[in-house]
């Protein structure tokens, strides 16, 4: 391989690694939190085989003369242990009659020095590793890694050789992710199964996920009888093609050693008896499997596994990132309904809009009467515009004894949209929980989310609402003023208009709106309001006015529209659904945000 090759594959390596570390966190917090179904399990258990492999390889990369790793996998009651004491002539290996005995990684160092395993303690992390004599039943993440002294038929020197524990009792989910750390840290893998449990799914679903690493790999078929040997061989060999379509790897059968009153079955010094045949065929198996390992080109091994199972990883994560862009969609189309019944019920509607209204009071305002000096005076030292202060207080002055506000036809409108657009959320958060059972958490979540932020979010926009009201009365006093100049260009009319105002009283009329007794939307019927709208829109100005007051609707809509329903409700909604904190999600909160390097995102 060529430095720039190995460069590229260094790189690749660590993009990788990357990838999967990111996916494996959120996988782990998801279990963590109690979600277990089978394709989340199955997703975070080959996450964690691509993570460990993935060490594995940087391992191989950065201390590539490390001891040769030798892994025994296999179902319970296989005779893993037996095995491992067989492979280095010694009895290191606890052995039980108990079904799911060994829960730890168990790893023997034949004839290596203390410093020669330092490195592999990395590769084990979160495991601990532990003495022998320390290991506890109920602590699982434990491991133990201790040199032995090889008796004189040991099988390999120079290696570590790894009991696993079993990888289908009932318990083994609590410990499974020793089994894949020790798979995905062999050079040499060791399949150990019974003539019993040969045909196990648990073992074929190991075998299918193991041989995608490419890792050099025998099978050792235990407790055979000679009459039985050919059909349980011919039966794996057999089975191996039809599901992982290749053919099977070199078999070992282990002939099955009845108790006898001789003393066959075990040495005198407690190691396990094998016969010359078996021990032969062992040695040339390990011959095989050692002479094949090829660290350097393990990168594209680990590719193709990641590239396999790429998809399954992604898949939940995809549902999720539609089912926001699923409530992104619900959110856009509820504001923009939001919009068009702000349109229709207010701006549009002559019996709700009274924003033009006001306008038209300080028109009045502006009209000034030498005999009516005196109460405008009056007026104006009362309550000054902007409506604000008009508003507040000169109802506190002139009406103090009134507890009641007027209406607010806007406020009172905007509120019911709000009310509107919230429950039909709901009711789409409450369809999806009912037909997405894929994404229930991902609704649930959200369900709970709107319920506990929906006081704020009302809060927030009430608030709003009336701040935007204040800041457009500037445009309304804005419209009155050009509205008063144009008058000034046509003086017959402005007199008139001053004369109609003095004979329907309209100082008073301006008194009661400014002091809170008169609703500006009850303007329609004040006589001085029908005298001087009447007026203004059958003379020269009538489409000046008919154009004032569409500019002053268009400059309504967009504030309330831009201000109110995009950014402070529209926006709150839609941050809602990208940060759901829920232990429960794959995507939540500032998750959202990092990027996978491959084609797929996590953003």
């Amino acid at each position: 391989m060529s430095q720039d090759d190995q460069t590229l594959d260094n790189q690749t390596l660590d993009n990788q690694s990357q990838d999967v570390a990111e996916l494996l966190s959120r996988y782990s917090r998801v279990i963590e939190d109690g979600v277990l179904s089978k394709e989340l399990v199955d997703g975070y258990n080959t996450l964690r085989l691509a993570d460990a492999a993935l060490d594995k390889q940087a391992l191989n990369s950065n201390h590539p003369e490390h001891p040769l790793q030798v892994v025994i996998i296999g179902p319970t009651q296989a005779g893993k242990s037996t095995l491992c004491n067989v492979l280095l002539d010694t009895n290191a290996a606890g052995i039980s009659a108990l079904a799911g005995y060994t829960v730890h990684a168990q790893g023997f160092a034949s004839n290596l020095l203390p410093d020669e395993l330092t490195s592999l303690e990395d590769l084990m992390l979160p495991l601990q590793r532990v003495a022998l004599q320390d290991l506890t039943e109920d602590q699982l993440e434990q491991y133990v890694l201790e040199p032995v002294t090889p008796g004189p038929n040991a099988l390999v020197d120079k290696a570590v050789v790894w009991d696993s524990p079993d990888f289908d009792s009932i318990e083994s989910s609590g410990y499974r992710g020793a089994v894949l750390q020790s798979a995905a840290m062999a050079d040499v893998l060791i399949l150990m199964v019974s003539k019993d449990k040969y045909a196990d799914k648990t073992v074929w679903d190991m075998l299918e996920l193991i041989s995608r690493l490419g890792k050099p790999l025998f099978v050792c078929i235990n407790k055979l009888d000679a009459h039985d040997e050919a059909t349980v061989v011919n039966s794996f060999q057999q089975r191996h093609q039809e599901q992982l379509g290749t053919s099977a790897p070199q078999i070992v059968s282990i002939p099955f050693i009845r108790n006898d009153t001789n003393g066959q079955t075990i040495n005198p010094d407690n190691t396990i008896f094998i016969n010359p045949d078996t021990r032969l065929k062992f040695q040339n198996a390990l011959n095989t499997v050692q002479n094949s390992v090829d660290r350097t080109g393990q990168n594209k091994h680990i590719n193709g596994f990641i590239e396999h199972h790429w998809q399954q990883w992604m898949a939940p994560i995809e549902r999720e990132r539609d089912a926001l862009q699923n409530w992104n969609d619900a959110v856009s189309e509820a504001i923009a309904n939001a919009k068009e019944r702000y349109e229709t019920r207010y701006l549009n509607n002559p019996e709700k809009y009274e924003t033009f209204n006001k306008a038209i009071v300080e028109l009045l305002t502006l009209l000034e009467i030498p005999g009516l000096a005196s109460t405008l005076s009056k007026t104006r030292n009362i309550v000054t515009w902007p409506a604000r202060k008009l508003f507040g207080i000169g109802r506190d002055v002139v009406r103090s004894g009134r507890d009641k506000q007027p209406d607010d036809q806007e406020l009172e409108i905007l509120n019911l949209i709000l009310e509107q657009t919230l429950t039909s959320l709901q009711g789409h958060i409450l369809t999806e929980q009912q037909e997405s059972d894929s994404n229930s958490a991902y609704w649930s979540s959200m369900q709970n989310a709107l319920q506990r932020l929906k006081p704020d979010i009302k809060q927030q926009y009430s608030n709003r609402a009336e701040q935007l009201q204040t800041e457009f009365e500037p445009k309304i006093e804005e419209a009155a003023q050009q509205l008063y100049g144009q008058l000034q260009q046509q003086p017959a009319l402005l007199n008139t208009l001053r004369a109609a105002r003095v004979s329907t009283d309209a100082a008073a009329v301006v008194l009661a709106v400014k002091s809170g007794g008169l609703a500006a939307a009850d303007l329609i019927i004040a006589p001085a309001m029908l005298s001087v709208t009447t007026l203004l829109t059958e003379s020269v100005l009538g489409q000046y006015m008919d154009r004032s007051k569409k500019q002053l609707i268009e400059q309504q809509k967009n504030m309330m529209n831009d201000q109110l329903l995009d950014k402070t409700l529209g926006e709150k909604l839609f941050t809602l659904g990208s940060n759901l904190n829920n232990d429960s999600l794959l995507l939540r909160g500032h998750e959202l945000l990092p990027e996978l390097s491959r084609n797929s995102s996590l953003s």
